[in-house]
């Protein structure tokens, strides 16, 4: 038998995916944080059920890492990495949704 973790905090992070996806599609893509252009990248080669679960694991991980650091939640703490491969700009993203 295969164990996949409590089922109500997996519930949580997925309504959470969605949550972020969903506001994702709604912002500007000059009003875009790191994290929604890469959801409104990721939307545009993914299918939807994949994607959730790729918006739940990222989440799962930023959660981890704040638990583990004592750090507070930092939107831009991605393009801090030094494996980060940052785009000339923030805003090039040309994702769009149908």
């Amino acid at each position: 038998m295969c164990y996949r973790g409590d089922a109500y905090l997996r519930t949580l992070l997925i309504q959470g995916a969605r949550s972020s996806l969903q506001r994702a599609k709604a912002v500007s893509v000059e009003k875009a944080t790191p994290e929604q252009i890469w959801i409104a990248q990721l939307a545009c080669r993914m299918p939807f059920g994949k994607l959730l679960v790729a918006i739940a694991n990222k989440h799962a991980r930023q959660l981890w890492a704040m638990l583990a650091h004592a750090a507070d939640y930092d939107p831009n703490a991605s393009l801090a990495h030094p494996m980060a491969k940052r785009p000339a700009s923030l805003h090039t993203a040309t994702a769009t949704f149908t």
